[in-house]
């Protein structure tokens, strides 16, 4: 590494799954006098994977691209570290300007897909403050429904990052970073936010403001990704919506939905989260599933899928469901037969 370099030590951030609350908090921090932010900045995502050649799409091939610029660096640098250099250049020079801009000492940047990226943000900027603020998986899941699904349930599929793999990769994250990680829950947080932003605060070597708390007067971050919904309802922190993924235990889809997918994360990575499975589990299953009328269930596994690897059964399913909402049961199957039928057809023609 070259000397004199920079390691994020003006920067701060937020890690987290979607609907954690990262917005509330945020907007909180965003009210401390030293605080820059801006709405998720997804700033550091594509240079990173430069280097990667999976699970990322692009029209120039990111394969080749990836295989192109490692075998520059290996055969024409000083290896890995130069890139790693050229990188924290680059980020000083657009979180710099974004603080001299706005006359701060320290950028909040909160883009919860970093959880992606949690090493390679950690291995450039050592000295930056990562706080990984947590929540119930469930309430999560829950906040997901009623925000982006709305009904579509395939669309679960294009969530399966902040869904499944979002938890595993923040524990492997709070691992990694050990006594540097600034680890908080969403719940303790909404419950007592004074204790808690205070804590958070001393962590980050920051004054306390207790007009922090009150963020009717703190300009929102200019940006689209930000949460549409629930930051809007409220001026100071709230534990209301604490709870509220419990409704899902009186909805047969949603209370489908919310059991496997406690049963997809599995014991471990819920306990270890910081939640009891047994408890969750419990409230949960308090509404037995046979007590329901015969409503339709959208299958998660078929939901959590990606529609390009569904085959004749999960497009027939698929099919059936959404046709019985809108003609009934029967004509609603006739139409999903005619469907898979001319599916057939095309395949054998």
């Amino acid at each position: 590494m070259q000397e004199n370099s920079y390691y994020g030590e003006d920067l701060i951030f937020i890690i987290s799954q979607p609907r954690s609350g990262s917005t509330l908090l945020q907007r909180i921090l965003s009210g401390h006098p030293d605080i820059q932010t801006s709405a998720e900045t997804w700033l550091m995502l594509h240079p990173l994977y430069a280097h990667k050649t999976q699970n990322i799409k692009t029209i120039y091939n990111a394969e080749w691209a990836s295989i192109g610029v490692n075998e520059f660096i290996d055969n024409y640098t000083d290896g890995p570290e130069i890139y790693d250099d050229a990188l924290r250049l680059w980020a000083h020079t657009i979180y710099g300007n974004a603080l001299k801009k706005g006359n701060k000492k320290f950028f909040l940047d909160k883009t919860p897909r970093y959880f992606l990226i949690i090493p390679d943000l950690y291995r450039l900027f050592p000295k930056a403050k990562f706080i990984f603020l947590l929540r119930n998986p469930m309430a999560v899941l829950a906040s997901e429904i009623n925000t982006y699904i709305n009904g579509n349930w395939p669309f679960i599929n294009e969530l399966a990052p902040d869904l499944i793999d979002a938890p595993r990769l923040i524990l492997e994250g709070i691992e990694l970073l050990r006594s540097n990680a600034i680890v908080i829950h969403y719940e303790k947080f909404a419950s007592d936010p004074e204790v808690n932003i205070r804590k958070l605060c001393k962590q980050l070597n920051l004054e306390f403001h207790s007009s922090m708390l009150d963020y009717s007067k703190t300009e929102a971050p200019k940006g689209r990704l930000n949460d549409p919904t629930g930051i809007h309802q409220h001026t100071k922190t709230s534990n209301t919506s604490i709870e509220k993924w419990k409704k899902m235990a009186n909805d047969p889809q949603e209370q489908h939905l919310a059991i496997s997918y406690l049963e997809a994360l599995d014991r471990p990575t819920i306990e270890n989260y910081g939640y009891s499975f047994d408890d969750i589990k419990k409230e949960l299953t308090k509404t037995n599933s046979n007590t329901f009328n015969s409503k339709l269930i959208f299958p998660w596994d078929i939901a959590i899928t990606s529609k390009e690897k569904w085959g004749f059964k999960e497009k027939y399913i698929a099919d059936a469901y959404f046709s019985s909402l809108e003609k009934g049961n029967f004509m609603g199957k006739l139409v999903a037969l005619t469907k898979a039928f001319a599916r057939l057809l095309k395949k054998f023609a």
